[in-house]
């Protein structure tokens, strides 16, 4: 069916590899510092930020009930994570398969096709999720109407950049087309900046006492449009002004937090 040389295949799949190495060891250093500031933030072990996939998913649980009524850490999982999970798996059985050029056809054809449309849908699925997932994971950091013009403009920038090659089609919007691509490239460096001294400016008003962190619902003894109105009354921020901190008589000791959070 195929007719492939073994060496070329083998050094396809292992550059392949090798790509989503790296996109996956970039991605897990900036996740795991992200999750170590929001962990802080949120009261939860540092060493936990460090675990790839729960960090992120347990920011997501951390929120429910402070600013999201729903637990959008289970969404995450099953959108990024076991796609991710079953991509890296099915490229490490391809390459360890013993390709030979008579013997690439049936059944290893028929695992080639079944990851490439796992790619394919799961890249969809994925890509429809990033950017829901945009607002459920930075807004609530988001307090300031600069960060969340940044977080909208990211936000457009995800969509349109779907309907790139239709709209910038022609040699006339060649210009349009060239600055658009490098808003694509230099823009989510400035997002991830913008949400890095968010985070990082929370953390220090949380440390500092002028921020107290949202109380989480107790779901047990509020019906469904109580909590929802709830939540949304606090104007889906993650943290508030701390109302007692100008009337406290407790003198601050420089090694010691004001708001004290248990660690869990």
């Amino acid at each position: 069916m195929f007719n492939l040389d073994e060496y070329m295949l083998h050094q396809v799949l292992a550059i392949v590899g090798i790509v989503f190495l790296i996109f996956f060891i970039v991605g897990y250093i900036i996740t795991a510092i992200f999750s170590k500031i929001m962990f802080d933030i949120l009261g939860v072990r540092s060493g936990l930020a460090f675990i790839p996939f729960y960090n992120t998913y347990r920011i997501y649980k951390e929120y429910k009930g402070r600013v999201w009524k729903r637990n959008w850490g289970v969404a995450y999982l099953l959108t990024f994570t076991l796609p991710s999970v079953a991509i890296g798996a099915l490229l490490l059985l391809l390459i360890n398969l013993g390709f030979t050029t008579d013997a690439f056809s049936g059944q290893y054809a028929g695992i080639l096709f079944t990851g490439i449309a796992l790619l394919v849908v799961s890249g969809l699925i994925a890509y429809i999720f990033n950017f829901i997932m945009l607002f459920i994971m930075y807004l609530p950091i988001f307090d300031t109407k600069g960060r969340r013009v940044v977080l909208y403009i990211q936000a457009a920038l995800t969509i349109l950049s779907s309907f790139s090659g239709a709209i910038f089609q022609g040699a006339s919007d060649s210009i349009l087309s060239s600055i658009f691509s490098l808003a694509e490239l230099i823009f989510p460096v400035v997002f991830m900046v913008v949400y890095f001294v968010a985070a990082t400016d929370i953390r220090a008003r949380i440390r500092s006492g002028e921020y107290v962190l949202q109380e989480k619902l107790d779901y047990r003894f509020l019906n469904s449009y109580e909590i929802n109105s709830i939540l949304k009354s606090r104007g889906r921020r993650l943290v508030v002004p701390n109302m007692n901190n100008s009337f406290s008589d407790y003198p601050k000791n420089n090694n010691e937090e004001v708001n004290r959070i248990e660690y869990i």
